[in-house]
């Protein structure tokens, strides 16, 4: 039996399908629930590799693939081809390809280095020139190729997967991760841009947040003066659990159906963002409960206002992408007439809720939800790799009409004004300030969109034998720090358990970091709390690198 293999490397973790060739049936689906790197976007990645060496980066990342590879259950044998999509990190840490210029970026700066730009076009590799070791050495290894910085393969996924290429009127897709790659189509035309939203989108870098996975609480919402909870059981579907009295924070019911939850993921920060604002309990930029805190569960999933800030700050770079796109082709927001959601984030969210958060345009006349596309874009092609030519004429398309937000005026203005939001200014200071920096007017919402949910969760078929999640993914690096007391501030302060600190055979102290659990140099909370001030997050290293 041939077997093909489809495969997700996201920022925030991996995701892989078996598929049996000849039948074309999903056989087993495998996911991580973090990235084996330090940290949950791009940015701590290419900082890890750039400091411990890119070998390092991409041995850890080529060992965490072949682990969720090897928990499919299949024979590695049987393996005939493997798809990888991603961003163009992902894909270039995975090929151990050169990634200071997505480092570094500017053309001047890339100059004075002496570096040049890998082409990153459509590339088929043996398994063991990659380095995997859970299939044969000959299998092969298909990658659909990039089309700038920061939008790759899993942009063209969501372009291509979407459905948007068959439809006639203007329409936006987004891919709701911590990338936020948004492609707009006008006419015969197809806009791409990408915002650095941050974790806080897929429920990271925020106190009880998590990724979607079972036990993530996924949905809120207000009913007959309650607060009823949803969350995602093992299959990965939501389960309305329990509900909450908003005056005392107390459960009031359990669900026929209760599933205990570990933490909120991002489309439960969306959905309490609204359902905060609408109900009262949230007031940007405050909390306003007697603590400032929104109490989800026991008192062991707590919301607060930082964790608010890093939410608005996520949101904000959606709909300034958005604006940006808007502003770049000249049109408002009003010709827009049809929004694809995508991604784990796009799937499990109340569209109306994203919506009323600004992560939808207001006044489209559909919304389609549309799981992940880049999973099954990579599956797409692991059945056919004719599928990658169409990869590659669509990033040839797409090269003349990318739009580099980091350099564009535009975007800048348009993330002040979102940040300003946030931070409590009112909607009509709002618009006076989008008016002032002649971006498109952002108007109220009167039309109530229709609701297509293509699919019913982010991967739809787990296949005849199931899901499987791989938990140890990463490796450990270590450092010693001069005058450490071994007071144990660090590790207390490390909300995710990565850190480690025991006394050393030399009387001194080592601090030891899981890779995978760290939230790397965006967090760095081990190093704001070492009383002393001797800790030094970028001495940590691989053993041996």
């Amino acid at each position: 039996m041939a077997i093909v293999i489809g495969l997700d490397i996201g920022t925030s973790g991996i995701r892989t399908q078996a598929i049996e060739l000849e039948t074309k049936k999903v056989l087993s689906t495998a996911i991580t629930l973090r990235h084996p790197l330090p940290g949950s976007n791009v940015i701590d990645h290419l900082d890890f590799c750039l400091n411990n060496g890119r070998d390092v980066g991409h041995d850890i990342v080529v060992r965490a693939v072949d682990s969720v590879i090897r928990s499919l259950d299949v024979e590695p044998g049987q393996v005939e081809r493997i798809a990888a999509c991603g961003n163009p990190i992902q894909m270039s840490i995975f090929q151990n390809i050169e990634i200071r210029d997505l480092a570094f970026g500017g053309e001047n700066t890339l100059k004075r280095l002496g570096l040049t730009r890998p082409e990153r076009k459509t590339a088929i590799l043996d398994a063991g020139k990659i380095g995997l070791e859970s299939v044969k050495p000959s299998t092969q290894v298909c990658i659909p190729p990039a089309v700038a910085h920061m939008i790759g393969a899993d942009a063209i996924a969501m372009i291509f997967k979407s459905g948007m290429l068959d439809r006639r009127e203007t329409a936006l897709v987004t891919d709701y991760g911590t990338n936020a790659e948004i492609g707009l189509k006008v006419g015969d035309e197809i806009y791409t841009g990408s915002a650095a939203a941050g974790p806080a989108i897929e429920g990271q870098e925020i106190g009880k947040g998590m990724l979607a996975s079972p036990g993530a609480i996924s949905d809120i919402n207000a009913i007959d003066g309650e607060l009823s909870i949803t969350v995602l059981d093992n299959a990965m579907m939501g389960q309305r659990a329990y509900a909450l009295n908003p005056k005392t924070w107390r459960i009031t019911r359990r669900g026929a159906d209760y599933v205990e939850p570990k933490g909120l993921t991002g489309t439960g920060t969306i959905a309490l963002a609204y359902t905060g604002m609408k109900a009262g309990f949230i007031k940007l930029p405050k909390i306003a409960t007697a603590d400032s805190k929104i109490h989800l569960f026991n008192g062991e999933i707590d919301f607060n206002e930082k964790d608010l800030c890093e939410v608005g700050k996520a949101f904000g770079a959606f709909r300034a992408g958005h604006l940006t796109l808007l502003n770049h082709v000249g049109l408002k927001m009003s010709d827009i007439q049809t929004a694809y959601m995508a991604g784990a984030g796009g799937t499990y969210v109340d569209p109306i809720k994203a919506q009323g958060v600004g992560l939808v345009p207001p006044n489209v006349k559909d919304i389609y939800q549309v799981g992940n596309t880049s999973l099954a874009f990579a599956c797409d092609i692991a059945k056919d790799l004719s599928v990658i030519d169409d990869a590659q004429d669509i990033a040839d398309r797409l090269k003349g009409t990318h739009v580099l937000f980091p350099v564009e005026e535009a975007f800048k203005n348009a993330y002040i004004c979102e940040l300003g939001f946030w931070e409590g200014i009112s909607m009509d200071d709002y618009k006076m300030f989008l008016s002032m920096y002649q971006l498109p007017e952002y108007p109220e919402c009167t039309v109530t969109p229709n609701i297509h949910k293509v699919v019913v969760r982010d991967i739809p078929n787990l296949g005849s034998k199931g899901l499987h999640i791989v938990r140890d993914i990463g490796t450990t690096m270590t450092a010693a720090f001069d005058k450490c007391t071994g007071c144990l501030s660090c590790e207390k302060a490390c909300i995710e358990k990565a850190l480690k600190v025991e006394g050393d055979k030399d009387g001194g102290f080592t601090a030891t970091i899981r890779t995978e659990y760290c939230d790397g140099v965006a967090c760095k909370k081990c190093a704001a709390a070492c009383p002393d001030k001797v800790y030094d997050y970028s001495k940590f290293v691989v053993k041996g690198s």
